[in-house]
């Protein structure tokens, strides 16, 4: 997965529309009244309160991507399976069934029962752990996006990432929180629940049943990854912009809808038809290719994926597509090595013979045949990064 700016900006954004859900909204002005109702308190005490209830969230989340990415190798180990893949694909969709109200998943009632009573916490290390409880109880109540969540941070196993991944998410859950434990007052102003938020639990479905297709994808068919996405985009964006009924009362809601769903069609028909999908032709590794490319003094280059890793696919989607890095990759040879099948004997002796740890790993080879050093690519990288890399290999190769 691309860690820039948007990506993170819409990480953020997620966390902030699960506090839409019709598990979650409700406990907006429940949990609030933790900490409301001094009527003495400063602006700046009652601030200090509700940044420590909604600390207590965002420590539970962080240490859930920390824990999920530093336990990443069984995730990369199991994900070599496609009976795995298959049944991630069913979980997914299965989660998506809850989204669209085959069953619900809710907060406990004694949870909601011990916040809702008139049971006073005091401190700021109470309120805290108050946080850091309702996180632990909203976990199983927002599961189904956070399940998809563990699973591509577990996938990438960088502990860094899942923390600032996790961190970013709670921070979009607990932000309403600390705007309204600091001015109480807000409370009276919330729209109340309505059919707008079956509408918003429905896109967390499309989203869900878009999961469901790329690890069936990952499993059978991974040629129909890149249109995995605007396919979702676009049939999602027909379905709950036009034929989904909910919230439909609100004249300015359908309206909503219709401009969404509108927004997201035009943009799925954009990227399947006009953005650049198509990167530079590959041929398959060989050591008698190897061998030509030291004879005719050419740079190489070899991409070691398999079709189960979801970084090999983000990179030849987002990276390799870009037109600057197929116009720069012009000069090599270019060698892609399955190594799907880790086991294999010929995998075994390509992953000793380069050391490689993982996939996607990409190397560069200057004229004669030597990895150049400092310019090995381990995950994901952008296009950016891999256009300053192939700058070094120039350098080498002059």
């Amino acid at each position: 997965m691309e860690w820039n700016f948007l990506s993170l900006l819409g990480i953020f954004l997620s966390g902030l529309a699960l506090n839409l859900t019709p598990c979650i909204y409700p406990m907006l002005s429940v949990t609030v009244g933790l900490f409301g109702g001094r009527e003495r308190e400063s602006v700046i005490v009652s601030f200090r309160r509700a940044l420590a209830y909604v600390a207590g969230i965002m420590m539970m989340y962080s240490v859930l991507g920390v824990v999920a990415a530093l336990t990443g190798h069984l995730f990369g180990e199991v994900l070599q399976n496609p009976y795995v893949l298959l049944g991630i694909a069913v979980l997914m969709a299965a989660l998506a069934l809850s989204m669209f109200g085959l069953y619900e998943l809710q907060m406990p009632a004694a949870v909601l029962d011990w916040l809702g009573g008139k049971r006073r916490i005091v401190g700021f290390s109470g309120i805290f752990l108050s946080g850091l409880f309702v996180g632990i109880f909203a976990a199983p109540c927002i599961g189904p996006p956070i399940v998809a969540l563990l699973t591509i941070v577990g996938k990438e196993g960088n502990p860094l990432k899942g923390f600032l991944l996790f961190f970013i998410l709670s921070i979009g859950l607990g932000l309403p929180y600390l705007v309204l434990g600091t001015f109480s007052g807000l409370l009276s102003k919330l729209p109340k629940s309505g059919e707008w938020m079956i509408w918003v639990k429905k896109v967390f479905g499309v989203i869900l049943v878009g999961a469901a297709f790329f690890y069936m994808a990952l499993a059978a068919k991974p040629n129909i990854i890149p249109f995995i996405f605007p396919m979702t985009l676009g049939v999602g964006g027909i379905y709950l912009g036009f034929f989904e009924k909910a919230g439909n009362q609100n004249k300015t809601f359908r309206r909503f809808k219709q401009s969404m769903g509108t927004i997201a069609t035009l943009s799925a028909f954009f990227i399947l038809f006009f953005a650049p999908t198509k990167g530079p032709a590959w041929e398959p590794y060989s050591l008698e290719k190897l061998a030509q490319a030291r004879q005719e003094g050419k740079p190489v280059v070899i991409d070691f994926y398999a079709d189960w890793c979801i970084a090999c696919h983000e990179l030849d989607q987002f990276t390799y597509s870009n037109p600057k890095v197929i116009a720069a990759l012009e000069p090599f040879v270019r060698l892609k090595n399955d190594l799907s099948d880790p086991n294999s004997e010929e995998a075994l002796d390509v992953i000793q013979q380069y050391q490689l740890f993982g996939v996607p790993t990409v190397i560069f080879l200057d004229r004669t045949g030597n990895e150049v050093p400092d310019t090995r690519i381990d995950g994901f990288v952008s296009a950016d990064e891999f256009l300053e890399l192939v700058d070094v290999v120039r350098q080498a190769n002059r």
